[in-house]
């Protein structure tokens, strides 16, 4: 009987041992080929603080070939971005040049989620990705 205790104890603190474990901080993902969003993406991730933060709350993260080379994903509408992003329910677009060295972002929610606040300038934000 003790021994079928402590081996049924053994089993239950090696499943549990792997609860709580961190899995390291969140990263923003793109799946794609194309060379200019693999390249340009450790520097947009850098200058867009806000797209590893919330990167769990995006779904339908893609790439489409537009004026320029833009990143999509959509933001749910009962995401765990702060509500004064007023984000839940978009598409951003983050916009890259054909050079990979600056993103261009038009819509305020999408900025707000970039720069993990809510005080961003008027207009589109260009970003500059050189270091």
């Amino acid at each position: 009987m003790k021994t079928k205790v402590s081996g049924f104890l053994v089993v239950v603190l090696l499943a549990l041992s792997g609860c709580g474990a961190e899995s390291g901080p969140p990263e923003f993902k793109v799946l794609t080929s194309d060379a200019v969003v693999t390249n340009a993406l450790p520097a947009i991730r850098k200058v867009c603080p806000g797209l590893d933060k919330y990167s769990a709350q995006f779904s339908n993260v893609r790439v489409e070939q537009q004026f320029r080379t833009a990143i999509l994903f959509e933001v749910s509408n009962s995401s765990k971005i702060p509500d004064a992003y007023k984000a839940g329910g978009h598409t951003c677009f983050v916009e890259i040049d054909d050079e990979g060295k600056n993103i261009f972002i038009e819509k305020m929610a999408c900025k707000s989620i970039c720069q993990d606040q809510t005080t961003t300038a008027d207009g589109q934000l260009k970003l500059s990705l050189a270091e």
